[in-house]
């Protein structure tokens, strides 16, 4: 094949969506070392990987000899598509990728060469903030139905507490429901966070209400 036009099959856009996902799992295999800690850095990582993949496959499946400016470019973009997807939901960030998308065809509608690699980009990028979306999605989902809070009565006084009142319990249904049925319920992600937060401010998950002693402690599925 002689040409960008001819190779554009249909198992050539597959090809870059496989280079999403490859670079989304490499980037993720790598962030899990000790120097990345699976902080932003770590979540970064895909879009540099994606950029140099894409840029390997675009060379040899196009006839334009791409230089490493695209490599630069692709991850500029892709960089900044990513913060504006951790600032709004990361929906708005595939959106972006779209709209950009159309636009580049705008622009480029005659030019083959760079219409073929926007549609690579376009393609191997959305995977990945698709898939990072359904993930966060997921994850969230998860939370919110598999968080749960106990409160074990204690048989011995403890040497650090803090004394709940009854405007406590009316403030934090969830503790007050976990004394009552001394049991595991669960609580949405709200619920948990006001919780927790009062926890930590008292410096303690051990608390005293009437008598009684009883450790507050969360779970999840």
């Amino acid at each position: 094949m002689n040409s960008t036009t001819n190779k554009e099959k249909w198992w050539i856009y597959l090809i870059f969506l496989f280079v999403g996902i490859i670079s989304l799992f490499i980037g993720f295999f790598i962030g899990d070392i000790p120097l990345f800690d699976g902080g932003l850095l770590a979540m970064l990582l895909p879009l540099p990987i994606c950029s140099v993949l894409l840029h390997l496959v675009i060379k040899y499946y196009g006839t334009e000899k791409y230089s490493f400016t695209f490599v630069f470019m692709t991850l500029a973009a892709s960089i900044i598509i990513f913060l504006i997807g951790s600032i709004v939901p990361f929906l708005s960030a595939f959106f972006l990728l779209l709209i950009l998308f159309v636009i580049g065809s705008i622009i480029f509608k005659n030019d083959r060469h760079k219409k073929f690699a926007l549609t690579a980009f376009t393609i191997s990028f959305a995977t990945i903030f698709l898939i990072f979306g359904a993930t966060f999605a997921l994850a969230g989902y998860n939370h919110n139905n598999s968080t749960g809070i106990s409160a074990p009565l204690l048989q011995t006084a403890p040497d650090e507490f803090f004394v709940l009142t009854e405007q406590d319990l009316d403030e934090y249904p969830a503790i007050r429901n976990a004394i009552t049925n001394q049991g595991t319920g669960k609580i949405n992600y709200d619920e948990y966070m006001r919780t927790k937060n009062l926890l930590d401010e008292k410096g303690s998950h051990v608390v005293k209400f009437g008598d009684e002693y009883y450790r507050i402690g969360f779970v999840t599925a």
